[in-house]
């Protein structure tokens, strides 16, 4: 018997970092199986060795999806869930809310949950603090809100929201046909604040060196302005260096150098770096947010809003009078050396006051589920 994680990742730890995390923790209740939404092989955990993600090899992501959605291949990775969540005889599944917002994936998502409904597996939604997290396209979401409801209303025996209500409750952005009002009204009883879900063993940050670390990639509008203004103040700087990873997995533009600027492909293990870090400047996505929190590492938040995108502007601003970090949006980045210059000269972030224990907090409610309380 287990516990099975239905995460979308397939590129990176990105949303599925949260569920590392969780899935460790709950690993040490019960054995874990972990699958993807391509179904290569699952990952199992098992106690006492854990291990999360495999070395996998990956085709050519675009023409992965050009073929993502052919009849063949949504019914393979039907057929394969089916399999995976009866060879492991799983027993409460935990899904990630996100990708329902995904419209490629969402409607297999009502099968494997009618699977799941057919034997009698509990079903879970994780969800980040910010859940309403928009479509590009306007035509889109008014779907994802109603299959949202659909899915909490008619699958979900709980949703787990990975945040704390103190700070950040379940709001909605914008009124529409779908009425995301009425849907949070809806699902209030079967809703569960975790706590945020980090890195429960990450340190206090304590500088050690001059690194500055730039995190935003280089595959978003915002990226390529944050890249080109802090190319523009760095040499006034020449202490510290400026390393930022601009390239990804599939479009490498690292391993160049300029003076105090280095660009890299990728920083291995970044949480460990940051704690010993002058600066850190990023998005304000939820693992970079609880990173910093956790860490209370002396940081600028750029939230990102391409695509309409709310989650990152309303957390970042939610969190900045609490002077948890420096907040800039793109349209104040021209600002960025006054910013930095507070930043650099002893600014100490003030400690997170909320729940930061939300993998724990998690692990331990599956663990009452998969008992039967």
């Amino acid at each position: 018997m287990s516990v099975g994680f239905l995460t979308q990742y397939y590129r990176g730890l990105g949303h599925s970092q949260r569920i590392k995390f969780i899935a460790e923790k709950t690993a040490e209740y019960t054995d874990v199986v972990i699958m993807d939404q391509l179904f290569r092989p699952p990952i199992e955990y098992s106690v006492p060795h854990i291990a999360f993600l495999g070395d996998y090899t990956l085709p050519d992501i675009n023409k992965v999806f050009q073929f993502i959605q052919q009849p063949a291949m949504i019914n393979f990775r039907i057929r394969q869930f089916i399999e995976t969540i009866e060879k492991h005889k799983v027993k409460v599944l935990v899904c990630e809310g996100f990708p329902f917002c995904r419209q490629q994936f969402a409607h297999e998502y009502f099968r494997y949950l009618e699977e799941c409904k057919k034997r009698g597996i509990k079903i879970v939604i994780s969800v980040r603090d910010f859940p309403w997290d928009e479509p590009h396209h306007n035509q889109l979401q008014d779907w994802v809100l109603y299959t949202q409801n659909i899915v909490c209303k008619y699958y979900a025996d709980s949703i787990l929201v990975h945040g704390d209500k103190r700070i950040l409750p379940l709001i909605s952005d914008r009124t529409r046909q779908a009425n995301s009002v009425q849907i949070i009204k809806d699902i209030e009883p079967i809703v569960k604040y975790t706590g945020y879900v980090c890195d429960e063993n990450q340190p206090i940050h304590k500088q050690r060196d001059n690194n500055v670390y730039v995190s935003t990639g280089l595959n978003k509008d915002e990226a390529v302005t944050v890249f080109k203004k802090i190319a523009e103040i760095a040499h006034y700087y020449p202490d510290y260096n400026f390393i930022m990873p601009i390239a990804n997995k599939y479009n490498s533009m690292g391993g160049r150098k300029n003076k105090n600027i280095y660009l890299v492909e990728y920083v291995p293990e970044l949480r460990k770096k940051l704690t010993n870090c002058s600066a850190y400047i990023t998005y304000g996505g939820y693992n970079a947010t609880v990173e910093i929190l956790k860490g209370q590492i002396p940081s600028i938040v750029v939230p990102r809003q391409s695509g309409k995108k709310m989650e990152q502007f309303i957390r970042a601003f939610t969190f900045e009078p609490y002077d948890f970090y420096k907040v800039l949006t793109l349209q104040e980045f021209h600002n960025i050396k006054l910013t930095l210059d507070e930043i650099l000269n002893g600014y100490k972030p003030k400690p997170f006051k909320f729940s930061l224990d939300g993998a724990s907090n998690t692990a331990k409610f599956l663990s009452e589920i998969y008992n039967g309380y």
